[in-house]
This record gives C-alpha cells, structure tokens and sequence, in this order.
C-alpha cells in the first residue's frame, strides 16, 4: 500500500491520542496507521506505549526535556575557537586545547576527531631546512634532469654513475624491527644500544650503475674522504672498471651523480672528471631524498648487514662485495627509474609550493 510521505512521527502521534480518547484498542490503532502511512508507521510497541502515556492523562505529543546540561560544547563558536588554536599552536595536546577553549577533554577530542577530522601524526624530519633559494635550485635541477631522461631511450639511464660514502660498523646494529622479542605480560624487554659513536667502523666509498656494482673502496684507517683521495683512488677504479666494460670508450659519455659534499665538488675532482670524458648531474643541496645511494643503497645494504659481527676490514670488505654482486641487476636498473620518480615528486610538492608563496 502506498505511504503516506507528509505524516510525520509527531502527527501519528496526536493521530494515536486522539484514537486513545475514543477509547480505540493499540492493535486497532496500530492496524489504521499501517493502512494510511504503511512502510513509515510506527512500531506497534511505541503506539502500545504512547497510547498508555495518553490514558495515564499525558497530553503532550513532544519529546518530554531530557536531564542533563545542554550540548553547548560542540557550537560554532567552540569549533571556531578550537581551529583557530590548533592552526596556531599544531603541537598542543588534546589537554592543551580543552583549556584554552573551556570544554572537557571528551568534547576537545569530539570536536579535533568528528568535527575537524583531524588527526595527530608525527612530523617528518629531514636532515636539513631548506631556503628559499635552494627550493628554487632544488626544483630547477630537477627540471633539467627530467627535460633528459625523463620520456628518453630508457638506456640513457644506464650512463649514469653515482656514489657516495657511509660508515660501516664491524658490529652493525639490528634493525629496528628485528628488534622485538617474545615476553610475558608484565616482563620488561631487554635493552639493546642503538649505536655506539665510538664502535669499530670503516668509511666506505661505493659507486655503482643501473647494471651493478662499480667499485667498492675503504678508506684508509686514520683517513677521511677528501678531494686529493677522490681523484687519485675512486674516480681512478671507476675509470678501471669502464676500462675493463668498453675497452675503447672507458667513462667517455658517461655522467656521474652524486652530492654536493666538498670532496666531490674540489677543483681537482672536476677536472678528473672532465679528463675522463664524464659529465656531472646536476644534483640540489641537502637533498638525500633523490641520491640513490640514500634512499637505496645504503639502507638495503646496512639492513642485509644488521645483527652480523665481522673481526676486521677484510672480513667486512668481503661481505660487502659479496651482497653488492648479488643485488639483481634490475634492481640497480630500478633505483634509477625511482630517481626519475622522486625528481617528478619534487616538481609536483614544489611547483604547488611556489604557485603559492
């Protein structure tokens, strides 16, 4: 039967005390609602019910007042006040808020969760601010090495060389998740040392391609990475290994890619570079976010190394070497492809951010 849209709760109601006063029985109530109103009709427990109310001398049809305090909390105004306060002070507590605005913490969380929907997250942290210069720079090299590779033969990928160096430790820590362990309810978990400053370790300077390793070189004990040792050792085994790939060509056409770290950019390291017939990728400041070996390399290979201990140079070198050469060559060809990823993440997060500043 069709419904009857226009009859709301409330006038089935005075539909019921109306009936109730002739002294018509709930199921017969009941029954002529569902005639009229159909599907839209009231259960027959709350006609039962509102027809007792109405013969126990109710006259009312409206809701009868709640106890309790009004719900003030969650008004305009404390929204207001509430996205004013979280847009200035984006640390504060949910404690914080409540007190600045003058609501219980529940009604704080409601209006931070329902309301705004909001939600607190932790900050992400990078190893450097950048100025507003360097966003420029950062979002130009990115643009220049996307107008040549990006779209290209995918070949072209492989003429890039890059590299950097790391500190390797004889004993490496374990992973973070590794570290967890099996424990009865109330026991306390063992404590184990992150990282110890002054363990044994070896700075390493490792270069590879899109099809693989390069050169993996410890630097001398008691030495550190500078320009004089970048020209005469590591470009040296680059030069050695291209030698040993393309006998006729060596590092000619290829590019190298790596930071802006001092010992990269001396005057010496440049011209070796140039006399090997090589070219540099421009790469932005303080941006570990888009060197390979950062968001790659090093971690994959400090993660295959974590919770070993290696007895001397050698025997760390050697595990080195080993897990390097048996890195898949797509893998190395993939890091690459991600590069041209992230350079286009750049582009995206900072053309908006300079549309907007």
């Amino acid at each position: 039967m069709a419904s009857c849209p226009n009859l709301s709760e409330l006038e089935q109601r005075t539909y019921i005390k109306f009936r109730t006063i002739l002294e018509i029985p709930p199921k017969s109530i009941h029954d002529e609602l569902a005639t009229i109103c159909g599907e839209d009709t009231l259960s027959y427990s709350t006609v039962r019910r509102w027809v007792s109310l109405f013969r126990e001398g109710r006259t009312s049809v409206q809701d009868a007042p709640r106890p309790g305090a009004p719900k003030l909390a969650t008004n305009n105004d404390k929204l207001s006040e509430v996205k004013e306060y979280v847009e200035s002070f984006p640390h504060s507590s949910v404690e914080e808020v409540a007190n600045y605005v003058g609501i219980s913490t529940g009604s704080a969380h409601t209006i931070l969760k329902a309301d705004l929907e909001l939600r607190k997250v932790q900050v992400r942290r990078v190893p450097h601010c950048l100025s507003f210069p360097q966003k420029a720079a950062r979002l130009q090299m990115a643009k220049e090495n996307l107008e040549i590779y990006e779209g290209s033969d995918p070949r072209r990928l492989l003429e890039i060389v890059t590299g950097d160096t790391t500190w390797i430790q004889f004993k490496p820590p374990i992973r973070k998740q590794d570290g967890r362990v099996w424990l009865k309810k109330g026991e306390v978990p063992p404590a184990v040392c992150v990282s110890d400053f002054h363990a044994p370790k070896v700075l390493y300077c490792i270069i590879f391609d899109g099809l693989g390793s390069v050169a993996q070189i410890p630097v001398p004990k008691g030495q550190t990475l500078t320009g004089q040792f970048y020209t005469d050792v590591v470009l040296p085994e680059v030069e050695k290994h291209y030698l040993k790939r393309r006998p006729k060509n060596g590092t000619r056409g290829h590019k190298i890619l790596h930071d802006n770290a001092r010992p990269h950019k001396s005057l010496a390291v440049r011209q070796k570079i140039k006399d090997m017939g090589m070219h540099e990728v421009p790469h932005p400041p303080y941006s570990p976010d888009i060197a390979p070996c950062d968001f790659w390399l090093f971690r994959k290979l400090k993660d295959n190394l974590s919770g070993c201990e290696f007895e001397d140079r050698l025997s760390l070198g050697r595990a080195i070497y080993r897990y390097l050469e048996v890195i898949p060559k797509d893998e190395y060809r993939k890091t690459f492809e991600n590069w041209i990823k992230r350079l286009n993440s750049v582009i995206a997060y900072k053309g908006d951010y300079f549309e907007h500043s």
